[in-house]
């Protein structure tokens, strides 16, 4: 129903709208459109004669006492959830929303579409008020969600009592904050709601120090920071978004996604570009790559995740198992460690594990130790058959400077690998794993080789004494 020609009424310190007569039963949910000449504004709230106005719709429309707008009025009704977590390969939000709060309230959801989107128009209401309301899109991408809330289960609060009102999000990382704020942006939270904080300890990190942080961060975000002080150890940024519905959605999407991803006896191609995004944030939070070099041939590769929250760890440890680790739990010392054979590091190049830290550059060198052993070096021949789409025995021969009978028993151990494949008498191609391979190469090669110019040191075993060693005063940007 549209009623035009409506007074906005003062209500104590708010704005308000009057009804002279119950169009719809007392207490029934309705979505209100505002119009007020060429602006409008939408909210859901529950049908009364006397409805009082948020701040951010008084702000939005610039509403004053005494303005005349006309109203647009339906009854809805909540929407009900769904129970696919997958929808034509993207999430679909509506089966990540918890249908009450911490506290009890019902969570009220209307679909409407925007820009031949969809999206939901999320709220809720209490005894004493409302809270505020929140839009999102209903599908969103594997990768920008799976992604947020890897970074969230590393360094997000996680709120353990009832009071759960904002998301607060902390890291050195400069471009992990930009990631973070980029992938809310793809749920359909701007920017602008977000607030940035810098906190620090003096005795630890002078002001011109503090100063020349905070003009980083607000180069690369775009927006202004606040700065405090702190009596920790350690140093960070903060982004927060004040928003209980948000806050709610995305701590209920941590334990429902995590648990699936451990407890999933055999992981989808959904399920598993989940895992690897998911993984990768985790472990640029919370995970340490360590690389030691006892013996010059192959260096001992181990990955850690530290937790306190124990049945995290043994999520983490039954997610690592389903993607090939053998991860070990040490509950006494709060962590999940697993050995890391070369493949596995294939794999966390692969999907960006660590990328923004330094256990980025150990990852990178770490790759390089292996393809210097004996075990692995013949993976790097790979690079050598890009170009061509088949080969026989005297393409490896000659590009690999190896006799024949050596060239022929290499490509049959690649074909029991799924690298190579056979097609006919002295004739292989490679395999789509054999070509993501030769992709992975490439890429990892272009990396290593900026990271021997950045550091100045092109033998491997000089390069890796400069990863370890630990700067307290350095920020990523």
């Amino acid at each position: 129903m549209k009623l035009e020609n409506v007074k906005v009424h003062k209500m104590g310190n708010k704005l308000g709208i009057y009804f002279s007569k119950l169009y719809f039963q007392k207490g029934n949910l309705v979505e209100i459109r505002i119009i007020k000449e060429d602006m409008q504004k939408e909210f859901l709230t529950k049908f009364n004669n006397v409805i009082t106005l948020r701040r951010d719709i008084e702000n939005f429309l610039h509403l004053n006492c005494q303005d005349l707008i006309t109203l647009e009025i339906q009854e809805i009704k909540n929407s009900e959830r769904t129970k696919e977590l997958f929808h034509e390969g993207k999430i679909d939000m509506l089966s990540l929303i918890p249908e009450r709060t911490s506290k009890g309230y019902e969570i009220f959801v209307n679909e409407f579409n925007k820009n031949n989107e969809n999206w939901l128009r999320l709220w809720y209401s209490h005894e004493r008020g409302s809270g505020q309301q929140l839009e999102i899109r209903r599908f969103v991408e594997i990768r920008e969600f799976s992604s947020l809330l890897g970074q969230y289960q590393a360094e997000g609060t996680k709120h353990k009592s009832t009071i759960k009102f904002s998301l607060e999000f902390t890291s050195k990382i400069i471009p992990e904050h930009q990631e973070f704020i980029d992938s809310l942006s793809k749920l359909g939270i701007p920017k602008d709601t977000c607030e940035f904080r810098f906190t620090y300890n003096p005795n630890r990190l002078s002001e011109e120090e503090t100063i020349n942080h905070v003009k980083n961060f607000e180069t690369i975000i775009g927006c202004k920071v606040k700065i405090s002080q702190g009596n920790s150890k350690g140093i960070g940024f903060r982004t927060v978004i004040r928003n209980t519905i948000l806050t709610e959605i995305v701590l209920n999407s941590l334990d429902k996604i995590r648990n699936l991803l451990a407890n999933e006896s055999r992981y989808t191609r959904n399920q598993q570009e989940l895992a690897n995004n998911f993984l990768a944030k985790l472990l640029t939070g919370d995970g340490t790559l360590d690389v030691r070099c006892t013996r010059r041939d192959f260096p001992d590769i181990s990955m850690k995740v530290v937790d306190a929250d124990r049945n995290y760890l043994n999520d983490y440890g039954a997610i690592l198992k389903k993607l090939e680790f053998h991860p070990r739990i040490n509950e006494k010392h709060i962590f999940v460690i697993s050995s890391c054979s070369f493949e596995n590091l294939r794999y966390l190049y692969k999907i960006s594990a660590f990328k923004n830290s330094n256990n980025w550059n150990k990852l990178i060198v770490a790759i390089v130790l292996c393809l210097h052993g004996r075990r692995y070096y013949t993976y790097s021949r790979f690079m050598e058959l890009t170009d061509y789409e088949k080969f026989g025995t005297s393409v490896v021969s000659k590009g690999f400077r190896i006799k024949s009978n050596m060239a022929s028993d290499w490509l049959n151990n690649k074909v029991k690998e799924n690298l190579i494949v056979k097609n006919g008498y002295n004739s292989w191609s490679l395999t789509l794993e054999g070509k993501s391979l030769i992709e992975t190469l490439k890429s990892w090669s272009e990396d290593y080789k900026n990271l021997t110019n950045l550091k100045g040191f092109e033998d491997p075993f000089a390069l890796l004494k400069t990863l370890k060693v630990k700067k307290y005063k350095k920020l990523s940007v």
